[in-house]
This record gives C-alpha cells, structure tokens and sequence, in this order.
C-alpha cells in the first residue's frame, strides 16, 4: 500500500512538474512571438500631433526629412534627420533610445538617451498597432516641466 501510494504521489508529481514547464515555455513563446513581431526597423511615413482642438501633420514630404525607428527584443531607438545634412534652412537632428515593454498593445517606453536631453529618463505610453507591415503609434507625450502635452498619431512601415 505505501508503495502505491509513493507511485502515485511521484507521478503526481511529475505531472505537476511538467505541466508547470509547459505554462512556462508558453509564455517565453509568447513573449518571444510578440517581440519577434515587432522586431526590425521602421521608416516614419507619417505623423501627426494634436494639441487641443489643432492636429498638425508632418512628414508626408519625405524628400526633407526622415525618420527611422528600431526595436530589438527589449531596446528601441529612433534618429530623425534633414536630409540637407544639416545644410538647408531647417537643420534637424533628433535621436534617441531606451528599454520598452509591449504586451501586444501597450507600449511603455522608457526614454533613457536622447538629443533633447530633458526629455530624458522619461516614461511614454502609447498603445501600437501592428497590421503586416505597417506600425501606428499612438500616445500621449505629457512633460510639464516642458510645456509639452499633446497626442502623437505616428504611422512607419517596416523597412526591409
């Protein structure tokens, strides 16, 4: 009878075992699928930001600016630019970078480096959609401190 009984309790065991390691492994595959997706660079096709009741739309003209955006596993970085090299009437150089979480659909991230260098140590909510090639983005930017406060709607199409 004891042996039985050690049987069965090893057997639960075990099954408890195993079924523990798979709920584990399927959500690093998750985690890993959800990264994979978004994994790659993406070049900004457009942008929009709104303040208050005024939307401003930005980079439809690409042939004078350009921005790109890269995500890996748990880093992004962006690097927006004139393509005047700095030369023309609006030189422009803005890039930045940081450590993200996304669940799917929430996206945090957390500005750790960047050429404007008070919007550093910053947190960014945004919510992303990603249907096949095409990334929207979209968030409030809030830095009081700053005077800034208004929603970005940005659209890139991943680069291949």
């Amino acid at each position: 009878m004891i042996n039985l009984k050690n049987q069965l309790l090893f057997a639960i065991g075990i099954s408890c075992l195993a079924f523990s390691c798979k709920n584990n492994t399927e959500k690093k595959d998750a985690d890993a699928v959800k990264a994979k997706s978004l994994t790659g660079t993406y070049k900004l096709i457009e942008s929009k930001t709104i303040k208050g009741k005024d939307t401003v739309t930005a980079f439809t003209d690409t042939s004078k600016t350009e921005m790109f955006k890269m995500f890996n596993d748990d880093h992004f970085s962006f690097f927006n630019h004139d393509r005047e090299k700095g030369k023309g009437k609006e030189p422009l150089f803005v890039a930045g970078g940081g450590t993200y979480s996304f669940d799917g659909v929430n996206y945090q991230e957390r500005l750790q480096y960047c050429s404007m260098r008070d919007w550093e140590s910053n947190k960014f909510d945004f919510q992303l959609t990603l249907k096949g090639d095409t990334l929207v983005q979209t968030g409030e930017e809030n830095l009081p401190e700053l005077g800034v406060k208004h929603t970005i709607v940005e659209t890139y199409l991943k680069v291949k």
